[in-house]
């Protein structure tokens, strides 16, 4: 993938974020930094893909990239077999996305060697049924590798399957990515995620890197659209999985399209900037990011890398930022609740044994049931135990399928010496031993925190929410609040 938006047809992408390049013989186009006319070679191919009928060649590659381009100047490929990150040459400017200061005025700080270098292959390493070396790969020095999997509703890269297995037995901790086509209705979404998730299955077994979102292009949707359309992609895909998802973008894309959504920052994120960076020079980092993220997971640095027993270029990235943590995160044996219960050894004596399989849960993420409590996570709200009492009432009020939501932090202590609570997405859960379990929510929880919750004059709850006539109302030890539902304000009710 390669970061150029397009509507080109169906595979046959690069990669991530190449889906915009030209179908063209292998040639490297350099920026030379003077004023001249443009050579490329178009060659026109034909590739099987999503109802389109042949390719269409972009207007641009990556927009940020066209805005730097002087000239392009076509010259040959070297062969396979020579294994490095960029192809360099003499005298020529590495083109930078906008706002990056070129290379050539930066401090040249090679990239660590210790971060671990690896490749993303599509059909696009398969010109004229070419073969990929795995193995040839492996003893370059690649750790890792994403294949592309799927595209849109209907496209399967014909090579996954066999490149996939391939890649494993060679040694390479593996990874899928879906090149997303969103589309209304939102719905579309989940039917994209599934169908990926049936071509690559659930990644739960080692040296299996989390499932890939390679998000670049709008389809034609709103910002808002789109938001909603990719969360409900990554919670399809995190409930079905147990694991984070990865999501694929470039700064432009989620500045401008995105609008700089921080709303996703909790996604583990392969960030793909060309900044000059290589082996033995230019920047050491991908520099800010966008969105909110503090980290990248992965960064993809060059599209025009040359990698023994892959025939012409292939995008290379670095995994953050070492081969440890690489081993970490492509263990797919592990769900987010797996790791939470088996390093945390508070957790594991308040909880006990597990007396149930993970699952999908309602609302989406996943549950584990065990035997003193419970187990919920999504990337949106972490994993979380609730326990003992709460538990019990919390499953009575319908879990994560009622109002309540998933717990958004363990449960700690409340205002009260003795006392107890567990916060949710939809409101709290309080107990004691002299009051039980019982629920706040909505408005009232509101009005209640505001007065100090159970510090406040009224105590702890001793009742759910209920109806009253006119509204809606909760019983606390020393008072209650009622919810008045033709002026939505609240009050306190005296014993």
């Amino acid at each position: 993938m390669h970061v150029t938006p397009s509507t080109a047809c169906q595979d046959d992408d690069p990669g991530p974020g190449r889906r915009g390049r030209p179908r063209r013989r292998r040639q490297a186009l350099l920026h030379t930094g003077t004023t001249a006319a443009a050579v490329m070679f178009i060659t026109v191919a034909t590739v099987p893909g999503d109802g389109a009928s042949g390719p269409t060649a972009p207007a641009t590659r990556h927009p940020a990239m066209a805005s730097t381009r002087n000239t392009d100047v076509a010259i040959d490929t070297p062969t396979a077999g020579t294994d490095v990150d960029v192809l360099p040459v003499a005298g020529t400017t590495t083109t930078t996305p906008t706002g990056e200061t070129p290379a050539g005025t930066r401090s040249m700080l090679a990239i660590p060697a210790g971060w671990p270098k690896g490749v993303d292959v599509s059909s696009w390493q398969h010109s004229g049924s070419a073969g990929i070396d795995w193995s040839g790969v492996r003893s370059a020095g690649i750790r890792f590798a994403v294949i592309k999997a799927t595209e849109g509703k209907s496209y399967t890269n014909p090579y996954f399957a066999a490149d996939h297995s391939l890649a494993t037995q060679a040694g390479l901790a593996v990874g899928a990515y879906h090149y997303a086509r969103p589309v209304l209705p939102i719905a579309t979404a989940v039917e994209q995620a599934d169908r990926f998730l049936s071509v690559t299955g659930l990644t739960r077994s080692d040296e299996q890197l989390a499932p890939v979102l390679d998000l670049e292009v709008d389809g034609g949707l709103s910002t808002s659209q789109l938001t909603e359309w990719t969360r409900t992609f990554l919670e399809e895909v995190e409930t079905r999985t147990g694991r984070a998802p990865i999501l694929y973008t470039y700064r432009s894309f989620w500045t401008d399209t995105m609008q700089n959504n921080p709303s996703f920052s909790g996604y583990p994120l392969w960030f793909a900037i060309y900044n000059g960076a290589s082996s033995s020079g230019g920047p050491s980092s991908p520099g800010a990011l966008p969105g909110g993220w503090t980290k990248w997971l992965m960064w993809q640095y060059t599209p025009s890398a040359l990698v023994r027993g892959i025939t012409g270029y292939v995008d290379m990235s670095r995994f953050c930022c070492s081969l440890d943590s690489l081993s970490v995160n492509a263990d797919g044996r592990l769900s987010e609740i797996d790791r939470r219960y088996n390093s945390d050894a508070l957790v594991r004596s308040l909880l006990a044994a597990a007396i149930r399989d993970e699952e999908p849960a309602g609302g989406g993420g996943r549950w584990r049931q065990f035997e003193r409590g419970l187990l919920f996570w999504s990337v949106a709200t972490g994993v979380h135990e609730v326990h003992g009492g709460i538990s019990t009432r919390y499953l009575i009020l319908g879990g994560s399928n009622s109002f309540l939501g998933r717990p958004t932090s363990d449960e700690i202590d409340a205002e009260v010496p003795g006392s107890r609570q567990s916060v949710f997405q939809g409101g709290r859960i309080y107990w004691s031993r002299f009051t039980g379990a019982h629920e706040v929510h909505g408005t009232i929880l509101s009005y209640y925190l505001s007065l100090g919750a159970a510090g406040s004059e009224l105590g702890l709850p001793v009742s759910d929410e209920y109806s009253v006539a006119g509204g809606r109302q909760s019983t606390f030890q020393f008072g209650s609040l009622r919810w008045d539902a033709s002026s939505g304000t609240v009050t306190i009710v005296r014993p």
